[in-house]
């Protein structure tokens, strides 16, 4: 009689080639030879009597059967993941790791912060933090918490929200001094705007209408605040979220221009899977975020 560990063990090391399609990148990832993995899918194949890839040369491609398996293999490494997850917050003490994701600008200007605040209280507390613009899945990446700006939270997650947030237009006073201040968003045309390369056009509005302007400028990157230093130094002007240029213009190092029309507004939600409702240590570190944007 076959053991049933070992089957377990060739259909996920199945699941790992099927995913890649290179049994090389699959060894690799596994940490395992590739003539041994070789040969564990070679058995698996004659154990369940059919063929689950296509090999040539070149290249590799999944059966019909093939694809079968790393559908389901998929779902129970979905389910082993979860199952992790669940267990790893069943602690009663706040301690361990807890793995959050954010949004770049919102971890320059606040969640380092919160989580030194938060492990001043708690030393057992560890953070991994992902910082940039992805927006990973949380039914299927190993992220406890996710913070995100939009209006549209995910309905099958847990959603709180702790601030809401609108785009300031502004410039240094050196800039403005030079170049003059814009009274309405088309004069936005004639004045060096500083943005991501994919937000160049910037939205307003007022009672009446709505203004969608093409905007130009001689520096463009990705790093919001980046250019919010840029900005302060005198090089144009930029159209941020508040919570990120505020302090510069409470300041007085940048000038809050076109405000008596409106920009886009957002909220930062804080969300996690339902399933981590009972965890201690993310129960107190949401709260703990909560209490410190709510006072």
């Amino acid at each position: 009689m076959y053991k049933k560990h070992k089957r377990f063990e060739r259909y996920a090391l199945f699941g790992e080639v099927a995913k890649l399609l290179s049994f090389s990148k699959a060894a690799e990832s596994l940490g395992i030879s590739r003539s041994y993995l070789s040969s564990q899918i070679h058995q698996l194949e004659q154990e369940l009597q059919t063929s689950l890839l296509i090999r040539s040369t070149r290249s590799v491609r999944l059966t019909s059967a093939g694809a079968k398996i790393l559908a389901s293999m998929t779902e129970v490494n979905g389910h082993l993941l979860e199952m992790e997850k669940a267990l790893s917050h069943t602690q009663s003490e706040v301690s361990g790791t807890l793995r959050i994701t954010a949004p770049t600008i919102f971890s320059h200007r606040y969640l380092l912060d919160l989580c030194t605040q938060f492990q001043a209280i708690h030393p057992n507390i560890r953070f991994d933090l992902d910082i940039g613009y992805t927006r990973e899945d949380l039914a299927t990446s190993n992220f406890d918490l996710a913070i995100r700006a939009t209006n549209t939270p995910p309905e099958t997650m847990v959603a709180k929200k702790i601030m809401t947030y609108h785009h300031i237009c502004c410039a240094s006073p050196s800039y403005l001094a030079q170049a003059g201040t814009p009274v309405h968003p088309e004069d936005l045309r004639a004045h060096n705007c500083l943005s991501d390369p994919h937000l160049t056009n910037w939205r307003f509005s007022d009672e009446n209408n709505q203004y969608e302007i093409a905007t130009d400028g001689d520096l463009l990157m990705s790093d919001n605040a980046l250019l919010r230093d840029a900005a302060v130094r005198g090089k144009g002007i930029i159209k941020l979220p508040s919570y990120l240029v505020q302090p510069q213009i409470d300041s007085g190092e940048l000038v809050a221009i076109l405000t008596q029309y409106h920009t886009m507004t957002n909220g930062i939600y804080l969300i996690y899977p339902p399933q981590l409702r009972d965890s201690k240590k993310l129960t107190m570190f949401v709260d703990f975020i909560a209490q410190r944007f709510s006072d």
